[in-house]
């Protein structure tokens, strides 16, 4: 499997320019008649809007790009969907960080 990441590129200037930094999964598999990558694991969708064009990094990057930060949600399932929860848990645990809410 091969992941796409995506965040939403808004008009420099426009109104919430600066305000949307979240770096997103693409969303590939879905329910019947679902077309891929129109969505992204959180629930947002991924088609362009009203002075905003999807910005899809295919494949996704090993770090996110400047001023842009992983979505938590996506990065969660996403390390669900490859099987990789278990690990990322125990690696939280070991860094002490259980009581953190």
């Amino acid at each position: 499997m091969t992941a796409r990441g995506l965040y939403r590129g808004y008009y420099t200037g426009g109104r919430r320019a600066g305000q949307v930094r979240r770096l997103h999964v693409i969303r590939e598999e879905g329910p019947k008649g679902w077309e891929p990558g129109k969505q992204v694991l959180c629930g947002q969708h991924a088609w362009a809007v009203r002075n905003s064009d999807p910005v899809v990094l295919d494949p996704l990057p090993d770090r996110s790009p400047e001023g842009r930060e992983w979505c938590p949600k996506c990065v969660g399932l996403l390390a669900e969907v490859l099987g990789l929860l278990g690990e990322v848990g125990s690696s939280l645990a070991a860094y002490g960080l259980r009581d953190v809410p």
